[in-house]
């Protein structure tokens, strides 16, 4: 069967589609490449990563620790231990040396463990530390009709949309296992249905019967970056931006790459044209 051919209308959505897809990719590159973003980046490279157990020691002691370091490392960025405050500590390794029998050669080993002392930035101050460039939540209301017909969409793939509180705090989940979409009550309107079109994103291209989805759940950051870029040209094309949130958002779970986020266009547009012809009969989309 020949396939009809597209009207001028239809070229014309697509290419709007295709055009906010590509402003995307250009505001992430500019939002990774300035001076608050590479500051910040620069601040996180000053702390070293710790074993599992260590970090699991740390949050024992002080479960809100966010950054640690040892009191010189501290002294060496301008900030000083608060006087009282108690150290956390963790494991470090005892190193010696000693000669290879069978080549002579002198080797360093692990003789054991000792416990040192850190400190969490919260017991610390001193020289200002650069502010994290987060996502911020949306505020006011959404496009009539919007959350409701995604909704739908979620009805019509056999899904329950379930709102209420989430343990981990996040704005919602979606669990293909379960065929669920849970949504965080409390969220203002925008926000609600800009978390719903995200995780109906994740509906459709991240469940355990899409072949292609193996790689993308194998890196989270990949289904990430697909799933807020969609809901990103959703709300763009029904006259909602999202930048505020999106931007911060897919800049880090790219790590800061516009090529990963550029290289997402075809299944995210695929996704985005498929959600829009479902919603477009009860949100009108501007011309």
């Amino acid at each position: 069967m020949v396939a009809k051919a597209k009207t001028a209308k239809q070229k014309a959505a697509e290419e709007k589609l295709e055009a906010m897809h590509e402003a995307l990719v250009a505001k992430t590159a500019t939002l990774t490449t300035s001076a608050g973003w590479t500051e910040y980046l620069d601040f996180l490279a000053k702390f070293r990563q710790y074993s599992f157990n260590n970090t699991m020691l740390i949050l024992i002691q002080r479960p809100d620790a966010t950054h640690v370091a040892s009191y010189k490392r501290w002294t060496e960025m301008g900030r000083q231990v608060k006087k009282g405050e108690k150290s956390l500590g963790i494991f470090a390794p005892m190193m010696r040396k000693r000669e290879d029998k069978t080549t002579g050669e002198e080797r360093r080993y692990i003789s054991g463990f000792r416990i040192v002392p850190v400190f969490d930035i919260a017991q610390t101050e001193g020289d200002p530390v650069p502010a994290p460039v987060l996502p911020v939540l949306l505020d006011g209301e959404a496009p009539a009709g919007l959350y409701d017909s995604l909704a739908l969409l979620v009805a019509e793939k056999g899904y329950s949309l379930k709102i209420g509180p989430t343990v981990a705090g996040e704005n919602g989940y979606c669990s293909p296992a379960s065929k669920t979409i849970h949504v965080t009550e409390g969220l203002s309107n925008a926000q609600a249905a800009k978390t719903l079109c995200h995780e109906v994103a994740h509906m459709l291209l991240h469940t355990e019967e899409d072949s292609l989805t193996v790689e993308a759940m194998a890196h989270r950051g990949i289904a990430e970056v697909e799933a807020e870029s969609v809901a990103h040209i959703v709300l763009g094309s029904v006259g909602m931006p999202t930048d505020e949130y999106t931007l911060p958002y897919i800049a880090g779970w790219s790590d800061g790459k516009p090529e990963a986020v550029a290289a997402t266009a075809d299944r995210v547009l695929k996704t985005t044209k498929e959600i829009l012809a479902k919603i477009e009969e009860f949100v009108p989309v501007p011309a």
